[in-house]
């Protein structure tokens, strides 16, 4: 299998030229401006990023929200939007974002989330534990992106290439969620809050990300 990943490589970089040049189906769906803020145990205070980081991202649209829920637990919810992935703009990938932060990837699995299905199947995530200093988060994020759930980044860009061609589609989304853990707290406890509002929210995400 050493001569996969070049030769995918190669494919990519070919594939990346290619649709450059092709126009995509702009699918519609609604604005993150209309995303509910109340939802079942959930309430939420949207954020807004700097401009700076907005420039990085090229994303069309985007929601940060903190999410409480009536126990006082609290959720990071955000999602990156993009309409035209091979307009030089696409998804960016927390697992390179978040060390440029200053935090310190500790763990990384992919798992299933038990009860919670995208598009029919269950719910896949990448599960990142972070540290900076004394700080601890948990990560949960996955690429939502015409109808699949990738937490796989090659394969991202492997159905980017592919849905260009066979559906000229290129739009897609990243959605991230992130609990803070409390000094002392139980990582499991911190999972929980993440599983809760995931299957909260996830129901919600079909009309702002096109299958």
């Amino acid at each position: 299998l050493s001569w996969f990943v070049p030769v995918m490589l190669v494919g990519l970089l070919a594939s990346s030229i290619y649709i450059q040049g092709k126009e995509n189906i702009l699918p519609e769906r609604r604005v993150f401006a209309e995303f509910p803020l109340k939802m079942e145990a959930w309430k939420g205070t949207t954020g807004t990023l700097e401009e700076n980081i907005l420039e990085s991202l090229k994303t069309e649209d985007y929601i940060i929200s903190d999410y409480v829920n009536e126990d006082g637990d609290m959720v990071n919810f955000y999602v990156a939007y993009y309409a035209d992935q091979a307009a030089g703009s696409a998804a960016h990938s927390p697992r390179a974002c978040i060390p440029g932060g200053g935090w310190l990837i500790k763990d990384l699995t992919v798992q299933g989330v038990d009860g919670i299905q995208v598009d029919g199947k269950p719910l896949m995530v990448n599960r990142l534990l972070i540290k900076k200093g004394e700080y601890t988060q948990v990560v949960y994020y996955w690429f939502q992106q015409r109808g699949r759930n990738i937490t796989n980044e090659w394969m991202v860009k492997w159905y980017l290439f592919w849905d260009s061609m066979t559906r000229n589609r290129t739009d897609g989304a990243l959605v991230r969620l992130t609990a803070f853990v409390q000094p002392g707290e139980d990582l499991d406890k911190a999972d929980a809050r993440l599983v809760e509002f995931a299957a909260t929210v996830v129901p919600y995400l079909d009309e702002y990300i096109p299958d």
